[in-house]
């Protein structure tokens, strides 16, 4: 039997040692990737076995040494995992590109030589793109509560063209 094979049978017998990093890296059972972290752990422990014995013959500071670096590693691939979706995230391209093809459709009741350049404004920032009414009274230099009264008349104006 060679080493990677002992240090996975040493694994299967400390299982509790593996699930106590996993605890420890705030990787829970309720996950939905628990097993595949698990596995990973089992494996790095089978690993760490192998160059543990080829580079330190005493074994009783083992599971401490072990535990720590399972610890690590599941923290490093956490991060790891975080920033790929960071990056890859679709939030940013896709999502903001549907809602338009769509909302076009739906506004061609919309007689736009009818509405003044702030309501144009209102309408696609805060009603289509979601910005909130006190940010968009700074950028135009309006108070919020007037461009509430605007979003209300511009509501107004928007059912009345929809009926018509």
């Amino acid at each position: 039997m060679n080493e990677l094979e002992l240090g996975f049978e040493d694994a299967l017998q400390n299982q509790r040692l593996i699930h106590g990093a996993l605890k420890r890296a705030h990787i829970y059972t309720t996950r939905v990737d628990y097993e595949d972290y698990f596995q990973e752990a089992m494996i790095n422990y089978a690993q760490t076995y192998r160059q543990y014995v080829q580079n330190n013959g005493d074994m009783t500071k083992f599971h401490k040494y072990v535990f720590q670096k399972l610890t690590w590693r599941l923290i490093d691939m956490l991060r790891q995992e975080k920033r790929y979706f960071d990056f890859h995230s679709l939030e940013e391209f896709d999502f903001q590109r549907v809602p338009e093809e769509s909302v076009a459709e739906k506004l061609d009741f919309v007689n736009f030589s009818k509405l003044t350049k702030l309501d144009c404004a209102i309408l696609q920032e805060h009603f289509i793109e979601g910005h909130p009414l006190v940010i968009l009274a700074k950028r135009y230099n309006h108070t919020a509560r007037a461009l509430r009264y605007r979003r209300d008349s511009l509501l107004k104006k928007l059912r009345h063209m929809s009926e018509h």
